[in-house]
């Protein structure tokens, strides 16, 4: 916990700083405002996770051979850990100009552009990070751990690799749709128990519902794909989301955690298990900053789909 006065000139500057912003949110007043939130907050370079100090986080590798076992202990712990924080790596994404129409929507495009990147690439790493109301980590045979999926989905003949990782996945990692299966038979997914945190998590959320729906490409429009994601993910926050319209920083998950003073506990950036338990410390920090601010914007439900427009952020904290 943060001490009592950080605390509540946390609070008190960052109320001033959404009034401030929302009158003018290009005056000076407002920048010094966040300046000195961040400042302040940088001060306390802190894990802000509920993990004792100096205390190590385990990454637990998941391949073929010990999926099941490690699925069985996340669905037992999914009770009481009911959030997930999911990180993915694939190879990246190629700029598809060619694939929209000048009748689609700026989403509209997006969304096809994204459509066809996750239909040819492979996923390689799904981070998973369970974190419980307080931000407490599970502890299993004695030590804090988050979990890391590797895929054997990968393409040699087409992706772009390096030889040798690629053939450890080849040879042990897990099929994608044997992963959607395990997501489905513990109940990970179509659960409203269940909430979702991601950063910049489209791709995220795209390739997990390739995965669950069995490799089937992704649904041809927008708002077939907004309503398939909210019934299988629910509330999603989005943290890129909530640093983009409060912080008015553009920068990456690392620079930004940085800024907020939100030590890597564990492992290094480009996997998926360290950069899950990275955005759940930096979650747990917007979280820290003020709960009236995080209550307003995350505990929004919308149980009715006709409320949701075809947005390609609809279900996420919206950017």
């Amino acid at each position: 916990m943060l001490p009592h006065n950080i605390l509540a000139f946390i609070r008190a500057s960052f109320a001033l700083f959404r009034h401030s912003s929302s009158a003018n949110p290009c005056s000076s007043s407002v920048l010094c405002n966040r300046r000195e939130l961040l400042s302040c907050i940088s001060r306390r370079s802190c894990n802000i996770m509920a993990v004792p100090h100096d205390t190590s986080v385990r990454i637990r590798d998941v391949w073929r051979c010990n999926a099941a076992a490690e699925f069985k202990l996340i669905g037992n712990l999914k009770q009481e850990f009911s959030t997930i924080v999911i990180d993915t790596e694939f190879p990246g994404s190629l700029k598809l100009d060619f694939l929209c129409s000048e009748q689609d929507s700026n989403e509209d495009s997006i969304y096809r552009t994204l459509k066809e990147n996750v239909n040819m690439m492979k996923l390689i790493q799904v981070g998973i990070t369970l974190v419980d109301n307080w931000g407490r980590l599970p502890m299993i045979e004695g030590a804090y751990c988050v979990w890391q999926f590797n895929l054997c989905d990968f393409d040699m003949n087409n992706d772009i690799f390096v030889k040798a990782s690629i053939q450890v996945l080849q040879n042990n990692g897990l099929e994608s749709r044997t992963l959607g299966r395990l997501l489905l038979k513990h109940h990970l997914v179509f659960n409203p128990r269940m909430h979702y945190v991601c950063y910049q998590g489209d791709y995220d959320f795209a390739y997990v519902h390739e995965a669950v729906t069995g490799d089937q490409q992704l649904p041809s429009s927008l708002a077939e794909y907004t309503y398939s994601k909210i019934s299988m993910f629910g509330r999603i926050f989005d943290v890129r989301c909530a640093q983009l319209q409060n912080f008015h920083t553009s920068y990456g998950l690392q620079k930004f955690s940085d800024s907020l003073g939100v030590k890597r506990i564990s492992g290094t950036s480009h996997q998926a298990g360290s950069d899950s338990l990275l955005t759940a410390s930096t979650y747990q920090a917007i979280k820290s900053l003020s709960t009236s601010f995080y209550n307003r914007h995350y505990s929004q439900t919308y149980s009715n789909k006709e409320k949701y427009a075809p947005n390609f952020h609809s279900s996420f904290y919206f950017c």
